[in-house]
């Protein structure tokens, strides 16, 4: 029987090899060093679902544990204020219970005192403070001992316009303002754009640093791929290797899917997988993404973005926009508002002047097997 399945086909899961972000860990891990004044030192994290924006924020949010900093860890659905106030609360209580001095002075956020030391255990509630008064009041803690907290915050794109923007108040003015280490990772689907940072009251957000995560080039690939394998005594085929690679379209989700299944179907132990192996995996990759990615993609779609979409099919690999544009009997003005859409959507993406792909393998497929568009 095969050891342990490396691979972790499921959102939110970060995978046994973090490929092809090295660059972007690096500047953030930096920023952490630097401080306040470092252009990263908050930033956004921007990608379609499945390209790896949580397993980012987890490797980023272990840099920060490494350093001795506190790490608030939230997604920016519903009542994001709050949380990060009671979160922040329980990091000065972790300051607390970690302080070897007989007695440290007391934090006091508006009805809130918490004393560290051995003395209180317990923050005394006489009223519900705000957020900007514990998160300077911890930050002003930790600069005094050479370190900062780390926010992490994911689905920027579901966050409530309020919350949000009472959020980015406060950072501008105790990062930027009073330049107090609290440094800020927020991660968010493209419609991100549309949704959030298009509010005037939001500018903090947009003039943070902006990375990218999008597919792995194809050695990036091909080391989350067999990495896992071989850090369990097994081996791949290399001609196993360059199909997944050129099945998965360097797409992160993909390839732990492909990896998953063609564990899976490896017979021998130590594992060894074959091309028979890989082609299984490909096989049912293609067949569980539309499922887990297109489907929830396809349905918040409208009759014209899906009309796009379905032209698209027609189109070998890369599709022209003009060439859409006399399919449907539209004009590319017209047009160019869907294709925006779609981008920000992250059903496509662009490839090149005048010219878009789908964004996940299986699309072409997927959308041709539908019986119509609903």
């Amino acid at each position: 029987m095969a050891s342990e399945n490396p691979f972790r086909p499921s959102f939110g899961s970060s995978p046994p090899v973090l490929a092809g972000r090295g660059a972007v860990l690096d500047a953030l891990a930096e920023a952490l060093d630097d401080g306040p004044s470092h252009p990263d030192f908050t930033s956004l994290l921007v990608g379609t679902r499945g390209t790896g924006k949580t397993s980012t924020l987890n490797a980023i949010q272990q840099q920060a544990d490494e350093r001795g900093w506190p790490v608030i860890a939230e997604n920016a659905h519903g009542d994001l204020c709050d949380r990060l106030t009671e979160a922040t609360l329980s990091a000065i209580r972790a300051e607390q219970s970690a302080s070897t001095r007989p007695r440290i002075s007391g934090f006091g956020a508006l009805g809130i005192s918490v004393q560290l030391g051995h003395e209180r255990g317990e923050a005394e509630s006489h009223g519900k403070p705000r957020w900007r008064k514990v998160v300077t009041e911890l930050a002003s803690h930790l600069k005094a001992h050479g370190r900062g907290v780390l926010v992490t915050l994911d689905e920027l794109q579901g966050g409530h316009l309020a919350e949000l923007r009472e959020m980015a108040s406060t950072l501008q003015h105790v990062t930027r303002r009073e330049e107090l280490p609290v440094a800020l990772v927020a991660a968010g689907l493209p419609s991100v754009d549309d949704v959030v940072l298009q509010d005037l009251a939001i500018t903090f957000l947009q003039r943070c640093s902006r990375h990218e995560i999008s597919e792995l080039p194809a050695a990036a690939a091909a080391t989350a791929l067999s990495q896992p394998i071989r850090a369990r005594g097994g081996r791949i085929a290399e001609e196993a290797l360059h199909s997944a690679v050129a099945h998965s379209g360097g797409y992160p989700f993909m390839l732990q899917l492909i990896g998953y299944h063609a564990w899976r179907a490896a017979s021998t132990n130590p594992v060894r997988v074959t091309v028979a192996d890989m082609e299984y995996g490909i096989a049912q990759a293609q067949r569980r993404l539309p499922q887990l990615v297109l489907e929830p993609l396809w349905r918040a779609l409208s009759d014209v973005d899906r009309q796009f979409a379905l032209a698209m099919t027609l189109d070998h690999a890369e599709s022209s926009v003009a060439d859409l544009a006399t399919r449907l009997g539209r004009s590319t003005s017209y047009l160019s508002t869907y294709r925006t859409r779609l981008i920000r959507a992250g059903f496509i993406q662009p490839a090149g002047r005048g010219r878009v792909r789908f964004t996940h393998p299986s699309t072409r497929d997927w959308l041709n097997s539908l019986d119509g568009p609903d």
